[in-house]
């Protein structure tokens, strides 16, 4: 090394080789500061040694190093200067991309507004970009040096050589940090997949409402580390009811009319977006941070409140992805609780519809009896398994028979019962040779007593002598029954009074009409003359009384199932809305 040295002076002269020295010293200075700074991939110790390094060398009494952080140039690291780090910066816009070294004096730190306001302030004469690729990545600012030299030109290339090594470093720190945050976000998603897929199999584990709102509350307290939460509940559009945990009951309910505002919401909203102020102002009141509503086929079914994190975080976008897909499984697992339950509560009736239609059977008359020189028919056909229509065949002594026929207000369950009552009543007073008015009389006023207003029934009893042919009746505002003779004249009968319930002690009147041979006697209920076509167009009387006229010569049974098929070709395509009565009753020849 020395031979090259004497070499170097013998031929180009002493100043000029101390100069390649100075200059292979610098190089060799710039590629030992490399390897310290690329040794490492953390950001934090770059930076400490981006600073430590030119300080030391250069005996620099302060420096800054900002990095980009979205649009502006945020503080990250400083010696020799006390700042405050994260709330220091500066739009992207205003750093240049050329380095500045020298600023006039200033005056004692105060405020600044701009790039050359702060290295006034702070006394931070050199300004040394950072670029990786061509594009700005950070900045240098040092002070000025401890001995108060100026800097020379060789130390502003240092420390532009400097600047352009570190970028380098910090750029691919940067890049590690990236990678090691996507990790950390992709392991917790990965967490967050299998605590979704732990929490469905709990969720999928049971029918039981109750059960799956405490998994679901227990999973949010823990998932989130929060100790307040409120699940509230809407039902056709009614707050149907409030499970809290931690928040007073009270003033959630307060809440409700104006978690109206929320109902259009899709996924979960921090309080701080909720545009109702009034709203927003109260739910800040009570601690509440993040509202997640509750939807089942793009209807509101209810929304749950959650508190401040336990630890003092808040919540993140991941956060609140995760809580909308926990909150999605639990809607699912709610309704199939939901459904579920109701299935068994539709077997449960169809079941007890089943017995209640056996029972109901039971009451109408299991086979038709004979009438001596009468032909007799009775049909239901009830348009629910259980219906509100009522016929009777009651034989009685000295050549007489009983005739009834009824339909009770409502249908399904309650109106069965009313028509087991009022088959009890009949069958109780029919024998004791009570007057027929005042035997209905007392029908009324067992319903009336019985019964609430809006329940009621039309009623027709009637009497026949089988030896003289005459046939006492009384019709409590029923449809009028159709006497229809060999001829086909119709006469309908009428005479009686009110329904049955509406009014107690009311006189009813009796009617009479004489059987004469071929004569017929049609009772119905208006399921019959009320049947709807796809028209939405009633069979009516005129169509029943044609009916009549052309078929009344036929035996009874063939009118009824005749006069059943032209109903059903005249509904087809409509589903039967109201049961189907009839009672026929037909003299012979002689």
């Amino acid at each position: 090394m020395t031979e090259l040295l004497n070499y170097l002076s013998n031929k180009y002269g002493t100043r000029d080789v101390q100069q390649i020295n100075e200059r292979m010293l610098e190089l060799a200075s710039i590629f030992e500061i490399s390897q310290i700074l690329n040794a490492s991939l953390e950001l934090e110790n770059i930076l400490n040694q981006l600073l430590l390094i030119p300080m030391g060398r250069l005996m620099i009494g302060r420096g800054v190093i900002f990095l980009k952080q979205g649009e502006q140039f945020i503080a990250k690291h400083s010696k020799g200067i006390s700042l405050q780090k994260e709330s220091l910066s500066f739009p992207a816009e205003e750093l240049p991309s050329a380095p500045h070294f020298e600023i006039e004096n200033a005056d004692e730190q105060g405020t600044f507004h701009s790039f050359h306001q702060f290295r006034k302030a702070y006394k931070l004469p050199i300004y040394v970009p950072l670029k990786s690729q061509n594009q700005l990545l950070g900045a240098l600012f040092f002070g000025n040096k401890l001995n108060r030299k100026p800097f020379s030109p060789e130390e502003h290339k240092f420390l532009t050589s400097l600047a352009n090594i570190a970028s380098t470093a910090i750029s691919n720190a940067l890049k590690v940090e990236e990678i090691r945050s996507i990790n950390r976000e992709l392991d917790q998603r990965i967490q967050q997949l299998k605590t979704l897929f732990d929490i469905n199999q709990g969720f999928t584990a049971t029918f039981e409402i109750d059960k799956i709102k405490k998994l679901l509350t227990y999973t949010l307290m823990g998932q989130m580390v929060v100790n307040h939460v409120a699940m509230v509940f809407f039902q056709d559009h009614y707050f149907s009811g409030i499970d809290t945990l931690g928040f007073n009951r009270d003033a959630i309910e307060s809440l409700l009319p104006l978690l109206e505002n929320l109902k259009e919401e899709m996924t979960a909203l921090p309080t701080e977006q909720i545009t109702h102020s009034t709203l927003r102002s109260k739910l800040k009141k009570l601690d509440v941070q993040v509202i997640i509503p509750l939807r089942s086929q793009n209807k509101m079914i209810g929304m749950i409140l959650l508190g401040k994190k336990i630890n003092g975080q808040d919540y993140t976008s991941a956060d609140l992805e995760f809580l909308s897909t926990l909150v999605n499984q639990a809607i699912v697992a709610l309704e199939n609780a939901r459904l579920f339950q109701e299935t068994l509560e539709k077997q449960r009736i169809e079941q007890e519809l089943q017995v209640a239609r056996k029972i109901q059977t039971m009451l109408l008359p299991r086979s038709l009896p004979e009438i001596p020189g009468y032909e007799v028919w009775g049909t239901n056909l009830s348009s629910r398994e259980v219906g509100g229509d009522y016929f009777d065949i009651i034989p009685l002594a000295e050549d007489e028979v009983a005739l009834a026929i009824g339909d009770v207000s409502g249908k399904s369950v309650p109106a069965a019962l009313l028509m087991a009552n009022l088959q009890a009543g009949l069958r109780t007073l029919i024998d004791t040779g009570i007057p027929l008015p005042q035997l209905v009389g007392r029908l009324n006023n067992l319903i009336y007593h019985n019964t609430d207003l809006d329940k009621y029934i039309t009623f027709f009893l009637g009497i026949l002598n089988q030896r003289t042919h005459r046939f006492r009746y009384v019709n409590a505002g029923h449809n009028p029954p159709l006497l229809v003779s060999a001829g086909g004249q119709v006469e309908t009968l009428t005479r009686g009074g009110l329904i049955l319930g509406m009014m107690p002690d009311f006189p009813y009147e009796m009617g009479e009409v004489h059987f004469d041979p071929n004569d017929l006697l049609f009772c119905f209920t208006d399921g019959v003359n009320e049947s709807l076509n796809a028209r939405d167009e009633e069979f009516g009387d005129e169509r029943l009384l044609r009916f009549l006229q052309t078929h009344h010569t036929q035996p009874v049974e063939n009118i009824a199932r005749t006069l059943i098929q032209e109903l059903q070709e005249f509904s087809r395509g409509v589903p039967q809305y109201d049961d189907i009565t009839m009672l026929l009753l037909k003299r012979g020849d002689n």
